[in-house]
């Protein structure tokens, strides 16, 4: 899901962290009901699959969520996919995303869905792709479909990924385009169901370039808009590698954390959550990949210091398994577990931080 090194980070200042020790901790997931209670302060250890859980088969679908749930995890976050569930205006197919959803919630964990990508009927330009900006009042209509549909068992909407980079959101970044999203899904929440939450989309690490925003330098002009009334907490994606959280690097966006944070309670919204919706690091032989030890102590050194931190709602880690087999393909190894599901030493880290990530902070 996060191809954010399109962005490069230009120079970002070091951040110290305590190492967590990586111990080997059994977990079990707590049993749950099938509907969404409201969540008053949402916290624990998520796992960032994207569109990833559609696409497996009900077997497999099912395994990943007993491995989620083994681990301590809470959480899973998932595209709500437009182009695929709406591909023509009117004809709407939720069949994958229902039997995700469902899955989720018959293994006890919560669901943080993201309302993301356009069919090329709702785009404003119709030459683009899925990650073309759509028309708000067309987007704000999916999102009341989404939340009419799945209102029970969804209580956590994230509007968009990544909208501050053009990989994600196309021509190019507009505070001012994804205010109006923000607005419409805002609009649909609070009249369909109030206690919903809508947080801003996982904002990835970027410069400003001319072209791609900086997470804090896109959300001070969603402030300047007047959006905050929009929002209930924001999403966050402090990816560091391939440096671990405290070591500087120009890839390092960790910092990002308390930097938005500090945006927030500067504005008054101390009350609201920065959500770190995605964060990890990928194993293999691209440029940016780290060996299976250095990934490990990343994701150590992360949760560790997010566990402390004020303010900040569950955790995200991207991803379970590993999507692909090319090792050169930087996509293709996030993974905690490789594709045979056997377990990288990244694995062991999320059973050994589940426990303490699941405190209010």
């Amino acid at each position: 899901m996060t191809l954010w090194r399109i962005a490069r980070l230009r120079g970002v200042a070091s951040f110290l962290v305590a190492v967590v020790a990586v111990t080997v901790v059994g977990c079990g997931a707590p049993s749950r009901s099938n509907a969404a209670p409201e969540i008053i302060n949402p916290t624990g250890l998520g796992i960032s699959g994207g569109h990833g859980w559609q696409a497996l088969s009900q077997t497999e679908l099912d395994r990943q969520l007993t491995i989620v749930a083994d681990t301590g995890a809470k959480w899973i976050r998932i595209d709500l996919d437009w182009s695929g569930i709406e591909p023509r205006r009117g004809h709407q197919d939720w069949a994958d995303s229902d039997r995700v959803v469902n899955s989720a919630r018959a293994h006890g964990l919560y669901v943080l869905a993201i309302l993301t990508y356009t069919p090329r009927w709702a785009m404003r330009d119709r030459t683009g792709d899925d990650k073309a900006a759509p028309d708000p009042a067309l987007y704000g209509q999916f999102v009341a479909d989404a939340i009419e549909r799945y209102r029970s068992k969804i209580r956590h909407w994230e509007v968009w990924n990544e909208p501050n980079i053009d990989t994600f959101f196309r021509p190019k970044p507009d505070v001012g385009l994804y205010a109006q999203l923000l607005h419409q899904a805002a609009m649909a929440v609070r009249v369909r169901q109030p206690g919903g939450q809508v947080i801003v989309g996982g904002l990835a690490p970027a410069a400003d370039d001319g072209t791609d925003i900086a997470p804090t330098t896109f959300l001070e002009r969603l402030y300047a808009l007047g959006a905050e009334s929009d929002f209930d907490a924001v999403a966050l994606h402090p990816y560091s590698y391939p440096e671990p959280p405290s070591v500087s690097g120009r890839d390092n966006a960790f910092g990002n954390l308390s930097r938005v944070r500090a945006i927030m309670d500067r504005h008054g919204d101390i009350g609201k959550r920065v959500w770190p919706t995605e964060f990890g690091a990928p194993t293999g032989t691209a440029s940016s990949a780290v060996s299976e030890e250095t990934q490990a102590r990343i994701v150590a050194e992360g949760l560790g210091v997010m566990a402390t931190m004020r303010g900040l709602g569950p955790v995200f880690v991207y991803s379970l398994v590993d999507a692909g087999d090319d090792r050169a393909d930087q996509e293709d190894n996030f993974g905690m577990l490789r594709r045979d599901y056997s377990a990288k030493p990244a694995f062991a880290v999320l059973r050994a931080n589940a426990k303490a990530l699941d405190v209010p902070r």
